[in-house]
């Protein structure tokens, strides 16, 4: 294959870029092996480090599988695998009590639709999917880990509903990622509890085809943590000054 020549000081972010162009236009297929450190160092004229770090920028684009002892290999590119990059770029600004509060704020939008159109589209399959995850929440309320498990699965079933990748890539990339990060508070079985108890009234307005009672319900559902993270940044200085003392 003949490649277009490229400057001496190609950097490592150039050569993931021509590289992944290989991958989109197909001139390497998900299974196929990239070519080896010597090849790539002779096609970009640059030394085995900056290939190295080009192909550490492919692993992050999700264009990249590399088993320990194996040449790299081409992965299939996937929505999810790019909105997962993009996620662990973001996760210093969205480590933050203002970023925090953006992604709260944004997943509430995000839901509220999509409640909206579960309520007039939602298949038997997918509200059973619903009931299912309640049930398993209801068997681990003693078990923060489990329960918090079951309680991604809940809320990934209403990205699922509007059959759009979208929707389910930014809930694993943001709101799976929020939820499992999310502090959970002293009183834990009263408040996994509670929140359950409103997990099973939306799909009860689901079933009654009663949208605007459903997104009460979810709103009210969300608001609670997202009120829930701001109480314990303004209680941790506190407790910081009586360590300190």
């Amino acid at each position: 294959m003949n490649y277009p020549c490229m400057h001496m000081e190609t950097t490592a972010s150039e050569i993931a870029k021509a590289l992944a162009a290989d991958v989109h236009d197909g001139a390497l297929l998900p299974g196929d092996m990239f070519p080896s450190e010597r090849d790539l160092c002779d096609r970009f004229g640059v030394g085995r480090n900056t290939v190295r770090n080009a192909l550490t920028n492919l692993q992050a684009m999700g264009l990249m599988d590399h088993a320990r002892g194996r040449r790299p290999r081409v992965a299939l590119p996937t929505l999810s695998r790019a909105m997962a990059s993009v996620s662990d770029a973001a996760r210093f600004f969205l480590s933050g009590t203002e970023g925090r509060a953006h992604l709260e704020q944004a997943r509430l939008f995000m839901e509220t639709s999509m409640l909206r159109h579960a309520v007039e589209n939602a298949t038997n399959a997918q509200i059973a999917r619903m009931v299912a995850a309640i049930e398993e929440c209801d068997a681990n309320l003693d078990n923060r880990i489990a329960f918090r498990n079951a309680d991604v699965k809940f809320h990934r079933v209403l990205a699922e509903i509007p059959g759009n990748p979208i929707f389910v890539a930014l809930h694993e990339a943001f709101v799976e990622r929020l939820m499992k990060s999310r502090k959970i508070p002293s009183d834990f079985e009263d408040s996994l509890r509670r929140s359950n108890e409103e997990h099973k009234q939306i799909v009860s307005a689901v079933l009654d085809k009663d949208g605007d009672r459903a997104e009460a319900i979810l709103t009210r559902h969300l608001a609670r943590n997202y009120a829930s993270h701001f109480r314990q940044a303004l209680e941790r200085p506190a407790a910081e000054d009586n360590e300190s003392q």
